[in-house]
């Protein structure tokens, strides 16, 4: 079995299986914010470009960046914002009916303790009774992708941003080549239909025409096609780029939803590696022929009382 394997078993098995013991108060920092990274005092000294925001970049702490289970660290929680708007009758309903395994356990003493998150945080779910489209391996769709804390590596090309994630190895296109954004998309996509530029030192990405079937974070919460999505990313110190995201869909939610900050930091490129010495992206996918029918049948299902 390859070390990409290993890597995928386990990070499947710490967010199916354990998620919900995962989101606990250590994640928030003073204020209820996530916990983020900052910049490393032994880079504040190295020139760096405002403008270029090529690479590797991850918002976990770990030495190599991965490891979205319990060595998480210093990446905060998988959600979106914690002051999500009042919902729709229409988001409500798609809210109610999607099952989150990752958050605090629904109906625990955990989940009673802390009044101050939203409800999405404190409603999880054993994995073999939840609806996560990931469980399946669908798509992640751009705001999960992005929140995820897995490496994600920036591919600056003449035309367009190629966002490669080592999670699902998921590549999403931006294009910054002045096209506009289709109004009314006939259909609507995994990735959805994104256009990029830069406003002074922030590079600004607009998404609209995302499928539905995805999910805004881990939490479930739900977007419709009409969601717009806008991304802000700034590089603020050699080896820290920050991301601010709003979703405005009318259709789910009754105000503007604003994100928490997400902070990711540079990683070196040769700092991710299999055992041979291998430099890059892990080739972390989700394949049906291995998550659905080994992961899940030996154990995600057995974990939740399920036999086969």
């Amino acid at each position: 079995m390859s070390l990409p394997m290993i890597k995928i078993n386990l990070t499947g098995l710490s967010m199916l299986l354990g998620g919900y013991v995962f989101c606990s108060s250590s994640v928030f920092a003073q204020g209820g914010g996530p916990a983020i990274l900052a910049a490393n005092p032994k880079n504040a000294n190295l020139p760096y470009d405002k403008h270029d925001i090529s690479g590797i970049w991850s918002r976990n702490g770990t030495p190599a960046g991965y490891g979205g289970g319990g060595t998480c660290r210093d990446c905060g929680d998988r959600g979106f914002g914690n002051d999500v708007p009042p919902m729709t009758p229409l988001g409500q309903k798609m809210f109610d009916a999607n099952k989150p395994s990752y958050g605090r356990l629904l109906g625990s003493a955990d989940a009673a303790a802390h009044p101050e998150e939203a409800i999405g945080r404190r409603r999880a779910v054993p994995p073999s009774n939840g609806s996560d489209p990931y469980q399946t391996c669908n798509p992640m769709g751009p705001s999960r992708a992005l929140i995820y804390p897995d490496p994600l590596e920036m591919n600056v090309l003449p035309n367009k941003i190629l966002q490669q994630f080592e999670w699902g190895y998921g590549v999403r296109a931006i294009w910054t080549d002045g096209r506009e954004l289709p109004k009314d998309p006939d259909q609507p996509r995994w990735w959805g239909y994104s256009v990029g530029k830069w406003d002074g030192d922030t590079f600004v990405v607009e998404t609209t025409g995302v499928d539905e079937r995805t999910w805004v974070d881990h939490f479930g919460y739900p977007h419709s096609a009409q969601m717009h999505l806008e991304e802000r990313y700034r590089r603020t110190a050699y080896d820290v780029l920050e991301l601010n995201m709003s979703i405005t869909d009318p259709a789910i939610y009754t105000g503007v939803w604003k994100s928490q900050p997400k902070k990711f930091r540079k990683l070196a490129i040769d700092g991710i590696k299999t055992i041979d010495g291998w430099a890059g992206l892990m080739e972390d996918l989700c394949a049906p022929a291995d998550d659905v029918e080994i992961f899940n049948k030996r154990i995600r299902d057995p974990a939740g009382g399920v036999s086969h």
